[in-house]
């Protein structure tokens, strides 16, 4: 056999060998690079801060530990007592999966934050909030409530948070701007914890979001001093990691309502807690719709969508509709994998995260326009491709699930 031949074959040989690991390393290597820059980030905006990153990495860790531990016996709990999500709903398994996700990163997020007291009244009043929240979302996994019990149980949250002050404050302390801010508030909470419950419709995706989410509102809170803030963004990322180490595809548990419910509602009450900006009210708006634009993204596409669609024409029917239009499922219709789905999503909102940073740091409301110009654009092109997926696999309403 010829020399070149043989050559041939042995690069052949080796392609097919590796072939199945570039996927992997094309994922892998940006994913470094990001490693890499938020390193370089911390170390030249956040040199002085890096004691605080060690005091802050002990509450993640023991979070971390206490989930992995933790989930393993709940998934033993949920297949015992049969609390599981079967498949044919709007996650892709083809086998009975536990729910009971969320109640072990809650205990755990508990735990470690008794470890940290005493609590600021807003911590406590958030705390007892979104406790209302997984117990309610649990109870769903169980056996499944009505959207309005759930709706009531979700508006209870929103007045406790809300009667300690934990409310958007850019507009005037008038009677009007005050029921303003109250409704603003309630629509901003409801929509992120529906948003973060709808993104639990595949492996790693709602759990692997609030963490991305979690890390970016503790860089900022670190250079802001907002101490609550970083002890349960630290709390958060520890136990979402360990969470996923179950929940990436294929997933060993989902988080359930309960788990995402939580996961949503603890970002909103964080976006709304924290004071991104005392003097200029569009970085304080800017940054935490930034960081979590991917979920306002798919909760405007599905609402515009589905009503345009005829497939809902009221607030009880939004609620309770369950369909495979949302922004993963769209992707997935485009030809991605799930994992491929997740991880691109992923990106999207490291992206806005990144340009949060940029808000943070601006001086003028200039540099805020223009970041929203470009995220505009960036989800304008998102949903040109999703619609795109729609026209391949158009919805058909015999498909679609609609909670009893």
């Amino acid at each position: 056999m010829p020399t070149s031949q043989k050559k041939l074959k042995e690069v052949l040989f080796l392609y097919k060998a590796t072939s199945g690991y570039l996927p992997f390393l094309a994922y892998l290597l940006p994913l470094t690079g990001f490693i890499y820059l938020l390193k370089y980030y911390i170390k030249t905006r956040y040199h002085h801060f890096v004691p605080y990153l060690y005091e802050y990495f002990l509450p993640a860790l023991f979070a971390f530990v206490l989930v992995s531990i933790l989930i393993p016996l709940c998934i033993k709990i949920a297949r015992h007592f049969n609390i599981q999500d079967f498949s044919g709903g709007i996650k892709n398994h083809l086998i009975p999966t536990p729910l009971l996700g969320g109640v072990g990163i809650f205990v755990a997020f508990i735990i470690v934050a008794l470890f940290y007291q005493p609590w600021t009244l807003q911590i406590t009043a958030i705390i007892i909030a979104s406790s209302i929240i997984v117990v309610m979302g649990t109870i769903d996994d169980i056996r499944p409530l009505s959207s309005i019990i759930r709706l009531i149980g979700q508006l209870l949250a929103c007045g406790i948070v809300m009667s300690v002050g934990v409310k958007v404050s850019f507009l005037p302390h008038t009677w009007w701007g005050e029921s303003l801010s109250d409704l603003i508030t309630i629509i901003w909470i409801l929509g992120i914890v529906n948003a973060t419950n709808f993104a639990d419709g595949a492996d790693g995706l709602a759990a692997g979001f609030a963490v991305i989410a979690s890390i970016f509102f503790f860089l900022i809170s670190l250079h802001l001093d907002q101490f609550s803030i970083l002890l349960v963004s630290s709390i958060l990322i520890g136990a979402g990691l360990g969470f996923l180490l179950f929940n990436f595809k294929p997933a060993k548990i989902y988080l359930g309502d309960g788990g995402s419910t939580f996961l949503g509602f603890m970002l909103a009450c964080l976006s709304l807690y924290g004071g991104w900006s005392k003097w200029n009210p569009m970085i304080a708006v800017g940054i935490p719709i930034m960081i979590l634009s991917v979920l306002i993204f798919d909760m405007i596409y599905i609402t515009i969508s589905r009503i345009k669609n005829g497939h809902v024409h009221n607030f009880k029917e939004w609620l309770d509709y369950r369909g495979h239009d949302h922004y993963h499922h769209r992707l997935m219709h485009l030809g991605f994998k799930e994992d491929e789905a997740v991880v691109f999503i992923y990106s999207t909102s490291i992206v806005m995260g990144l340009s949060a940073l940029v808000i943070e740091h601006a001086r003028t409301s200039f540099p805020v326009v223009v970041l929203f110009i470009q995220a505009t654009m960036i989800f304008i092109n998102i949903a040109i491709l999703m619609l795109i997926g729609r026209q391949r696999y158009p919805d058909e309403p015999k498909k679609q699930i609609k909670s009893q």
